[in-house]
């Protein structure tokens, strides 16, 4: 269910993200106020969507809107414009949202961190009805000894480490943040030269023994989560949030089945999403505390850092270096 009338959103994108944008705004609940972008592609959109044109990120705070959401997951915003819509959205009070963690890499970090407001990665499982309903159900299940995410989905969706932030938030309802990670990238088969992966395979170790594997991916297939809880309580998993608990011995204990995916669900979970921080502003509250935003930024960052280097990375090593960059 949406409010009425809907929330008001200015967006800046790029052109892979228009199909995206022209999704949401026929998705109940959100009106496409601005459309933020330095071509002539995306000034046509926001012309067909009815909707102000926005060649400068900054241009976007003059707009008359409930969040500002940055849905261009590959561009790395020079630090002065990014600090510019953190500055805006603190003052307004309004969502900063973002298609990929920001800041994404140690290098933009220094001046950000200090940020009472960060962007929040969207869409994320637990910010979802269906991923509150699951972490309700496992509040049943007894505490998890180990788990496993699977992230997946096309690029144009989000960004590899959007889904690396989505994963390990998810965890952290479970198990807090890990001490150690170890990961390996994957990149296409047959591509010679420099590419960026398109699949991150991770072990996260936790400091009381437990542990998590993640693989997040966005070479393909539908945009989908399939999360694994295996504990006392026995098996739980969440298929885009449909349970199924088996027992220690094996009993069927919940089972729900599947839904058949349809072509807009991705756009009502981003709809969701944004209505769900933007409810969350106007009550005064957060999802997360900028603290835990950091905390879950430099476990992506340690994620990366081990893909490159083949060894396990301290999340605690790599917390202190975004600190102090």
């Amino acid at each position: 269910m949406t409010d009425t009338p809907p929330y008001r959103v200015a967006i800046w994108v790029g052109e892979t993200q228009l199909p995206l944008i022209k999704g949401l705004s026929r998705t109940p609940g959100l009106e496409v106020m601005a459309l933020g972008g330095d071509s002539t592609t995306i000034r046509d959109t926001a012309n067909q969507l009815g909707a102000v044109h926005a060649p400068d990120p900054k241009m976007l705070a003059g707009v008359e809107a409930d969040a500002t959401l940055i849905a261009d997951p590959s561009r790395i915003m020079p630090t002065e414009m990014l600090s510019a819509m953190i500055t805006e959205a603190s003052r307004s009070n309004r969502p900063l949202l973002s298609m990929a963690p920001r800041p994404a890499s140690v290098e933009e970090s220094a001046e950000l961190i200090a940020s009472s407001v960060l962007p929040s990665p969207v869409p994320c499982f637990r910010d979802l009805p269906q991923g509150r309903r699951f972490i309700a159900a496992a509040e049943s299940f007894e505490s998890p000894s180990a788990a496993s995410v699977e992230a997946s989905g096309p690029a144009a969706a989000t960004s590899l480490t959007g889904r690396l932030f989505d994963a390990f938030d998810l965890l952290s309802v479970w198990f807090g943040l890990p001490s150690f990670v170890d990961a390996t990238a994957v990149r296409p088969v047959g591509v010679h030269g420099h590419i960026a992966p398109q699949r991150l395979f991770a072990t996260a170790r936790y400091p009381d023994g437990r542990a998590a594997s993640i693989s997040a991916g966005i070479d393909g297939g539908r945009h989908a989560r399939i999360t694994t809880l295996f504990g006392p309580g026995g098996r739980m998993q969440s298929l885009d949030g449909s349970v199924d608990w088996t027992g220690p011995d094996g009993e069927v204990i919940e089972h729900e089945a599947t839904t058949t995916p349809g072509p807009d669900d991705f756009y009502q979970e981003f709809s969701e999403s944004i209505q769900s921080h933007v409810r969350l502003a106007r009550s005064g509250e957060r999802s997360r505390s900028p603290e835990l935003i950091v905390d879950l930024l430099a476990t992506c960052e340690a994620v990366l850092l081990s893909s490159r280097t083949g060894e396990p990375e301290s999340v605690d090593a790599v917390r202190q270096m975004l600190g102090r960059v």
